[in-house]
């Protein structure tokens, strides 16, 4: 029975292993998590069918054998409890789960697990293999089980607390994941010789697996759908009437002033035109290069306008990195719209800077205008979904995020952060 259950157990996490590997629309760090999950659940497989070969030979050789896969065994299911714990806050939004009090609570009852499991190779009581390759309990043994069920009951309560973050699936799915084993655990440790851990794990982890595929799938034809009127809003933030109508009165004046500087205009604004109808078709990165020069052009048109009024800096420290497309240019339109015109004098000065750090890159972009108060809601008659179209977007393509710091008075400042692959 157990070499069925042992078979069964390193099939179905196998087969999940393959799902996972062959399916889309997942988030690139939950894809990662269930590689690693499902790897576990082979290994955990592949451990307990070699511990139940070496368990058949009476002998020292074969008796050490079983000691080192049951210690693997044993160790490999705590860290995937470990693993769910950190897939359960950042499912529902915690992305800094390594400063989180459940993590650091479950971390700690995986410590002293770990702990039991080496003392346990030194002691006979908690559990001992003679050198008959005999397998016995000890009187400590229901110690070994505490900190696991702490870890259980911790995520139940976890998953209880947080269950307005996640979505109806989720929460089915973390729930069996939880319940199954946990029950596993109690039929095991009362039933002695029959591993329903092993075979429970792995049909919770499909079932768990398969549960936030389907919600995965769902939200990623949900977005496409969304993604038409989308690009259709992105159009409208970012070709204002307005700009237009300057621009183009701009290049009206040069004509009758300076006919070779308004042939160089209409060929800049064409290419600006042409770049931003690129951009609206594309759902995907681009060098930073590539917008910062799609950018620059938007300032040299408002310059037209604005002539010494507007100044522009940059303090590029890097630029070898890849940002989604018409992310930075409304953040320095809004700059120059703020920056320069809600100024008394008229005058204004922006800054774009980059930034590179251990596990993402920063672009700020910066303005001396009036600033605002953050913590109140903007009224000044104009349209900010092109800043929430730059949050969608930073969020969706890279996992990325928008950051507004303001101080009235003394500016504005606009921070895209952009996590380093794998970071």
């Amino acid at each position: 029975m157990n070499l069925s259950i042992g078979i069964a157990g390193l099939m179905i996490s196998t087969l999940g292993l393959i799902q996972v590997l062959i399916s889309s629309h997942f988030e690139r760090w939950m894809k990662k998590y269930f590689v690693a999950f499902f790897s576990i659940m082979v290994a955990i497989a592949v451990f307990n069918l070699s511990g139940q070969l070496a368990s058949m030979y009476p002998d020292l050789t074969h008796a050490r054998i079983f000691r080192f896969t049951l210690f693997w065994e044993s160790f490999l299911p705590s860290l995937l409890m470990l693993l769910l714990t950190v897939f359960l806050l950042r499912s529902s939004g915690e992305t800094d789960w390594k400063e989180s009090r459940l993590f650091h609570t479950v971390a700690t009852l995986w410590i002293v697990y770990v702990g039991l499991l080496i003392y346990t190779q030194f002691s006979t009581m908690i559990y001992s293999i003679d050198d008959s390759n005999v397998y016995r309990r000890g009187p400590w043994y229901p110690l070994l089980l505490v900190p696991p069920v702490l870890i259980m009951t911790v995520n139940v309560v976890a998953l209880w607390s947080r269950r307005n973050k996640l979505s109806a699936r989720q929460r089915l799915a973390f729930g069996i994941y939880i319940m199954i084993p946990m029950l596993s655990m109690l039929i095991q440790m009362f039933y002695f010789g029959i591993y329903t851990i092993l075979l429970g794990s792995s049909v919770a982890a499909v079932f768990m697996f398969n549960y936030i595929w389907i919600d995965q799938s769902e939200r990623y034809y949900q977005q496409v759908q969304e993604n038409k009127q989308l690009r259709v809003d992105i159009m409208l933030s970012q070709i204002q009437p307005h700009f237009l109508y300057n621009t183009l009165g701009a290049i009206q004046s040069l004509c009758k002033t300076d006919p070779a500087a308004a042939e160089k205009a209409v060929a800049k604004f064409s290419k600006y035109l042409r770049g931003n109808m690129d951009s609206i078709a594309k759902d995907r990165t681009i060098p930073f290069t590539q917008e910062l020069g799609h950018t620059k052009l938007y300032l040299e048109l408002e310059q037209l306008r604005y002539e010494d009024a507007l100044q522009v800096s940059y303090d590029l420290e890097c630029t070898e990195f890849r940002i989604p497309t018409l992310t930075l240019q409304p953040l320095v339109e809004n700059a120059v719209r703020h920056g320069v015109r809600g100024k008394l004098s008229g005058r204004g000065a922006v800054m774009i800077s980059t930034k590179e750090f251990a596990d993402r890159y920063e672009i700020s972009v910066s303005d001396d205008g009036p600033g605002f108060n953050p913590d109140q809601e903007i009224r000044d008659g104009h349209s900010h979904i092109g800043l929430a179209n730059v949050r969608e977007r930073l969020h969706r393509v890279v996992g990325g995020s928008l950051r507004i710091d303001s101080v009235p008075g003394a500016g504005t400042r606009a921070t895209i952060v952009v996590p380093k692959e794998g970071g």
